[in-house]
């Protein structure tokens, strides 16, 4: 039975680029950086002697988001397993007063899919951006709030 949401975990391919990005630029808190290797991390990933880097961040309800680059052994030869691939997703936010979040990362050089949109069938405004790797960051004011 699940009892709650733990993490989010996104394969990025710069773990210094995409920290920067979720806590820098979106504002949250880096909670921890650690390698990961070893007979347990590999087993847990069905990899061979691979290596990742993590940062955890942590948002203001304690939810967390794990960016994970995945070190290749060679640099000539890039890994295609299916576990850690770079796949099209999406992360949401709630944010207060979009408007101005929008423009403020409009500021940063943030690419935009589009400007902030009241929805048709929710009481929310909303849009998506991307994130380094061009994951797809979607923010949402609620409008009953």
């Amino acid at each position: 039975m699940i009892i709650k949401f733990r993490h989010t975990g996104i394969i990025v391919s710069d773990i210094n680029k995409s920290t920067n990005f979720y806590s820098k630029i979106l504002g949250l808190k880096i909670n921890e950086r650690l390698d990961e290797q070893g007979e347990y991390f590999n087993s847990l990933t069905d990899l061979k002697k691979q290596k990742a880097k993590v940062s955890k961040i942590i948002l203001p309800d304690k939810t967390v988001i794990e960016l994970i680059q995945f070190i290749p052994r060679s640099k000539k030869k890039q890994i295609k397993h299916k576990f850690n691939k770079i796949k099209q997703m999406h992360i949401c936010f709630t944010v207060k007063n979009i408007d101005n979040y929008y423009k403020n990362l409009k500021k940063k050089k943030i690419k935009f899919v589009s400007k902030p949109l009241k929805s048709d069938f929710d009481p929310v405004k909303t849009c998506f951006f991307y994130d380094p790797d061009f994951n797809l960051v979607q923010i949402v004011e609620d409008l009953n709030d």
